[in-house]
């Protein structure tokens, strides 16, 4: 029993993280910070590499695989003598986690959507490509 607290509240953890970086991430102090010191190319390579991430079909399919074990859980708890209370903090750390993966996709859009909309406040063009307006040539001027 104390486990499946514990599990539950780690759960929790994970959920608050993917919501608090939906919320606040990144600061535009941080995205300037990053951008200082890594460079303008690798901060725009990280936007794609999150907006990619957000396409991708990864953390949809972990939680059609979660959801089916979850269902497969509860349909099974009959059969190994457990409470419907036992039956439901068993699987609650496992329906958060759900929704944390349910989340993710749309926490990278809005990171990603952000750091976009960061690039346009420094008078850039965010969809351009990786090379027109980067780079010695750009320096120059």
């Amino acid at each position: 029993m104390a486990t499946g607290v514990v599990a539950a509240l780690l759960s929790v953890l994970v959920l608050a993280f993917v919501e608090g970086l939906r919320l606040f991430y990144p600061a535009h102090e941080t995205w300037l910070r990053l951008r200082r010191i890594r460079g303008r190319r690798l901060v725009r390579v990280t936007r794609r590499r999150y907006e990619a991430a957000a396409e991708g079909t990864v953390p949809r399919r972990l939680a059609t695989l979660l959801l089916g074990l979850i269902i497969v859980w509860v349909a099974i708890a009959s059969l190994l003598d457990k409470r419907w209370n036992e039956v439901v903090l068993d699987v609650l750390p496992s329906v958060i986690v759900w929704l944390a993966l349910l989340r993710t996709p749309g926490a990278l859009r809005v990171i990603a959507r952000r750091m976009k909309e960061f690039e346009r406040l420094q008078g850039e063009d965010p969809d351009a490509g990786p090379g027109e307006d980067d780079g010695p040539a750009a320096v120059r001027l």
